[in-house]
């Protein structure tokens, strides 16, 4: 039986949706990684890159998503064929912007909620 997935926070959710690399996450905390980064990934491992460089490089910091789901996520990648590659969905700079603020900003509150216990 495998482990259950680790729980985001709802600024990490709001984040790591923002990013292109990311289709969708479901209330298990479950990602959904986009086709042409998941063939892109697989493109660029294959040519010596690192696995937790090409996440992070999307965003995808593995402090936040986790070693392990990256380690899992090549380990599916690599046994299964490469989907069709779509076009990569337009990112809005602003949004990511946005996104990383408000992921800043939930931390610092936890911070101060912890310190305030």
């Amino acid at each position: 039986m495998m482990p259950e997935p680790q729980s985001f926070t709802s600024g990490q959710r709001a984040y790591l949706s923002s990013l292109a690399a990311v289709d969708s996450i479901d209330a298990s905390s479950r990602i959904r990684y986009a086709d042409w980064f998941r063939v892109e990934c697989m493109r660029r491992y294959r040519e010596g890159e690192k696995p937790a460089a090409l996440f992070r490089e999307a965003g995808l910091d593995p402090k936040i998503v986790g070693y392990k789901r990256i380690e899992r996520a090549f380990a599916r990648w690599k046994q299964s064929p490469d989907p069709p590659v779509p076009q990569r969905k337009p990112v809005d700079p602003r949004d990511q912007l946005i996104a990383a603020q408000a992921l800043r900003i939930q931390q610092l509150e936890e911070e101060l909620r912890l310190k305030q216990e």
